[in-house]
């Protein structure tokens, strides 16, 4: 696995002289179904092996939901090289999806790369309406903010703007803005709307922007996407173009990214995306919705091809127009942690 991975670090690094797609998706495939006996065994019911496989579009995705069977961990290490767990939502209303790393490198250089591929500025002042790590040490999202926050702003460690007890730190903010310098604010959907419903309105530096990611599924609220760019972008005193939403979920190691206005999310070349025909399990014609599949080489210790139970159409090989969670669908976990405790009365 080591060769393997550093092989994918130098790719995504730039390091090394570019390996087809192909080949490597079809190497990490083989090398999951050796090692990990749960996705084997589903890919091999699917008739699946890496015999038989001979192009990426043919690896076999394994729904989201099969990371919440704790009796199958999926997984290509032994329990105990475990360095870090997350896990999707902790409320009551689902089980907790579990994935599970045995080394970091992979997961963060694909955010730091993947920031860098998409083109993003760079967050030289961010403030995260989020727990902090501490409060939150299970949190993929979480993890991706610091992540960011440990790149970008060493050292800065009061820009957390959530407590333990989901309560704002409403002042620490006021006094950031204060300082006229531009800010990257980090924030769950659901943590802008709880934050502009609370607070007055609160005008950021000129040049500054919002990262936002997750929704308000399963909660009762109902506010469009648009409706709700708006809401937050008045509040901010920012431009609506000067939203940023990301992609995301626990199971997976890769964002992809799109700025409000724009049609398509894309991802980084290490992820390829299929739009299934949820009617014939195959393909979806272009322009033609269907649930989405997202292959993401970054999951080498899990599993890259992932079933997500999302509607959209493909853009490409790894951009989508997104249309929506399928309705019947439990809540994403990914960003709801921090969130539910917003939702406590």
């Amino acid at each position: 696995m080591d060769a393997l991975r550093e092989r994918l670090l130098a790719e995504m690094n730039g390091t090394a002289e570019t390996v087809p797609f192909d080949s490597l998706a079809l190497e990490v495939f083989a090398y999951q179904f050796e090692r990990n006996a749960a996705y084997r065994n589903y890919a091999v019911a699917r008739g699946r092996t890496p015999d038989t496989v001979a192009h990426w579009r043919e690896i076999p995705a394994i729904p989201t939901d099969a990371f919440k069977l704790p009796r199958f961990p999926l997984r290509t290490f032994p329990e105990t090289e475990t360095v870090k767990v997350f896990r999707t939502s902790g409320t009551t209303r689902d089980v907790r999806g579990v994935h599970t790393f045995n080394d970091l490198r992979l997961y963060e250089t694909s955010i730091l790369r993947g920031w860098e591929h998409a083109g993003l500025p760079v967050p030289a002042n961010p403030w995260f309406l989020s727990q902090s790590p501490i409060d939150a040490p299970d949190s993929s999202l979480v993890h991706m903010f610091e992540t960011l926050h440990r790149v970008h702003a060493p050292g800065e460690e009061g820009c957390w703007l959530i407590d333990g007890q989901g309560h704002f730190r409403t002042n620490r903010l006021r006094e950031a803005t204060a300082t006229g310098e531009p800010i990257a604010l980090f924030a769950t959907a659901l943590a802008l709307l709880r934050w502009t419903e609370s607070n007055p309105p609160l005008a950021l530096p000129k040049g500054s922007w919002i990262f936002e990611t997750g929704g308000y599924k399963g909660i009762s609220i109902t506010l469009d996407k648009t409706a709700f760019q708006q809401q937050v972008a008045a509040h901010f005193s920012i431009p609506v173009d000067r939203l940023l939403n990301e992609y995301g979920m626990t199971e997976l190691s890769s964002p992809f990214y799109a700025w409000a206005g724009e049609t398509a999310h894309r991802g980084c070349p290490w992820t390829r995306i299929r739009v299934i025909d949820p009617e014939t399990g195959e393909a979806a014609d272009d322009d033609s919705p269907g649930y989405l599949e997202i292959l993401d080489l970054a999951n080498l210790g899990s599993v890259a091809a992932i079933r997500t139970q999302d509607l959209a159409i493909a853009r490409g090989d790894n951009a989508f127009t997104l249309l929506g969670r399928d309705p019947g669908a439990l809540p994403r976990g990914c960003s709801r942690r921090s969130d539910d405790l917003l939702l406590r009365p």
